[in-house]
This record gives structure tokens, sequence and C-alpha cells, in this order.
């Protein structure tokens, strides 16, 4: 009887453990939703608008079949929200990179153009939350964490 009950007890800890490792990675979210509430829900001084696939592409290197959502202002400041959807979390870890490299390239930029622009840069949220990377430049770091925690949730 003993015997049993520890052969159960392994299996269903085993079960626990092996649904718990799923769990992180199960979490989907609504990209476009999340995006657009960093967008929306923050106050910029710049207006964002939606970019479309071929400008992303023009901005941001990103591996191959990642998925993505950004908004950006005009150019005359920094912000910018990005959510990035790779196929899995090893993906998402290069997506990462390549997201920093970006940010580098455009802390570089606006030393010589807008220099106050680069301590938004710097105060940036870049996160990797399983298979997704987000990015929000914005004055309101604070608010754009609490947002993007809701989202995971």
């Amino acid at each position: 009887m003993m015997m049993k009950k520890t052969g159960l007890l392994a299996v269903l800890t085993a079960g626990v453990l092996l649904f718990a490792g799923c769990g992180g990675e199960a979490k989907t979210i609504d990209a476009q939703a999340l995006a657009k509430s960093l967008a929306t829900e923050i106050k910029y001084d710049d207006t964002l608008k939606e970019l479309t696939a071929d400008e992303i592409s023009m901005l941001v290197d990103l591996p191959e079949d990642v998925d993505s959502v950004m908004y950006a202002g005009s150019g005359s400041t920094a912000e910018e929200v990005g959510v990035f959807t790779a196929k899995d979390s090893n993906q998402a870890k290069e997506t990462m990179e390549d997201v920093q490299k970006y940010l580098d390239d455009q802390a570089d930029s606006f030393q010589d153009y807008v220099p106050e622009e680069t301590k938004r840069i710097g105060n940036a949220v870049l996160e990797q939350k399983n298979q997704y990377v987000v990015l929000c430049v914005s004055g309101d770091s604070d608010q754009a964490k609490e947002i993007i925690e809701k989202a995971f949730k």
C-alpha cells in the first residue's frame, strides 16, 4: 500500500512539475492589443502611428518568422512601442538581442541631433516574457511596466 501511494505521489509530482514547466510557455497574449495599449494609455510628446511590416523591417533586423507590431512617432522623439512574437523563448532571446542592438543604434543616432532623447532611450522598457519581446520608449517607464504586467497576468 505504501509503495502505491509513493508511486502515485511521484506521478502527481511529475505531472505538476510538467504542467508548471509548460505553464510559462502556454500564456498567449494579443500582441496587437498590448502594443495599442502601450501606444494609447501612456502620454507621449509625439503622435505615435502604427508601422507597416516593411517599415519595421527597415528599422529592426529580426529573426525570420517573428511577428511584430510597432508604433513610432515622427522621428523628432525616440518614443516608440514594439511587441514582437517569436516562435519560442529561444527565438525571443535572439529577438531581444536584435531589439537591444536597434535601441543602441537609436541612442547613437539621437545623440547627434536630439541628445536629450538618449535619456528616454536609456530608460526604455525592454522585456522578454516567454516567446514575447516588448519594447516601450516613453517618458513613463513605470506606466509601461504596469501595462505589460497586466497583459501577462
